[in-house]
């Protein structure tokens, strides 16, 4: 596997590659996010070659190219880098284990000796009968604390540092383990963190709601103001959901313009109310391009709700939160349908 980290091309070579990449984008109609980028670049310049032959199997075959599949590319030949870095990680850490562990067992030989210095001169004591002799004792006795002493201060100075180094790669992981879960352009959990929390969801057995949210006429906005204004669109509308949710709620970015919303212990009319707090939020954004104060006309969302009944599985929810989604964008868009199961 390619460390994407290591491609690196002369100056014009990659102007290059970066031009065809972006040309790429445009003639796909998807966003230049750095997910998708990164992809466009790693073909255009052939630095991996699993992904320059997906992408030409996808072309030559007349289908376009889609954010799902650009998403499996990067988890599967460049996201997985991280995987390499982890196990990285873990060597550190596996390392700084066996090195506290050589040091306690030098502490514990240290001890030891300290304890038969202690008892020899514990013998000698017996047959001491001169201040002469006593001194000698007292002197030994005295070197053998003061070593004693200072392994025990190379050990505590030991320690401390590992207790640094622990906690550095304790952060490392934490920053790897939330890098691995959420969406780059929105700041808001991926699919793979999704399948976690329906699990664990499922698992509980209790009453939870599912909101699923699609922007409405978004290819429009795209074709017509371009990809960055549309990333723009996505990521307000990421923040209005984040503002409409509370802090055990977890909301998605299940697709290019389309959310989840899981709202654990929510029964459907409570549901409801945060998806019309979201789409009556949503309705009423304004954006401005700071550069040539450009003013979007207001866009809307679409949002379909349902909830938990007992023998669902994730699947079985997200097919029923799709029919919902569809009931409202088949009434007119800008509203929001209940699917409560029973239809």
């Amino acid at each position: 596997m390619t460390d994407i980290q290591a491609i690196v091309h002369p100056f014009d070579d990659a102007m290059g590659f970066a031009q065809a990449s972006l040309d790429l984008l445009v003639d796909q109609h998807l966003a230049p996010s750095p997910l998708s980028y990164t992809v466009a670049y790693s073909y255009a310049s052939g630095a991996i070659a699993d992904i320059v032959g997906a992408v030409r199997q996808r072309l030559d075959s007349g289908q376009a190219l889609d954010d799902d599949l650009l998403r499996t590319l990067f988890e599967r030949h460049i996201g997985a880098d991280r995987a390499a870095q982890l196990r990285s990680v873990g060597h550190d850490l596996k390392q700084l284990l066996l090195l506290l562990i050589r040091n306690l067992n030098q502490a514990g030989e240290g001890t030891a000796e300290f304890g038969n210095a202690l008892a020899a001169s514990l013998q000698r004591l017996d047959g001491a009968v001169d201040a002469p002799a006593l001194r000698s004792i007292a002197g030994d006795m005295l070197d053998a604390t003061r070593q004693a002493q200072q392994r025990n201060d190379q050990l505590q100075a030991q320690l401390r540092d590992t207790v640094v180094e622990t906690e550095h790669l304790r952060t490392e992981l934490e920053e790897h383990r939330r890098a691995a879960l959420v969406d780059p352009l929105t700041g808001l959990l991926n699919r793979r963190a999704m399948d976690a929390r329906f699990d664990e969801l499922l698992a509980q057995g209790r009453v939870f709601a599912l909101l699923m949210v699609d922007i409405d006429h978004f290819k429009a906005i795209n074709d017509s103001h371009g990809h960055a204004l549309g990333d723009a669109v996505i990521r307000n509308v990421a923040d209005a959901i984040r503002t409409c949710i509370r802090g055990g709620d977890h909301a998605v970015r299940y697709g290019g313009e389309e959310f989840l919303v899981m709202l654990p212990e929510t029964p459907l009319d409570g549901a409801s109310k945060v998806a019309e707090a979201i789409r009556t939020h949503i309705h009423g954004l304004r954006l401005v391009r700071k550069r040539d104060h450009f003013r979007l006309d207001p866009f809307t969302v679409s949002i379909g709700v349902t909830a938990w009944l007992p023998g669902d599985n994730a699947d079985g929810l997200l097919q029923r939160a799709d029919r919902a989604l569809y009931a409202s964008k088949n009434s007119g868009r800008n509203r929001v349908s209940v699917l409560d199961g029973t239809a």
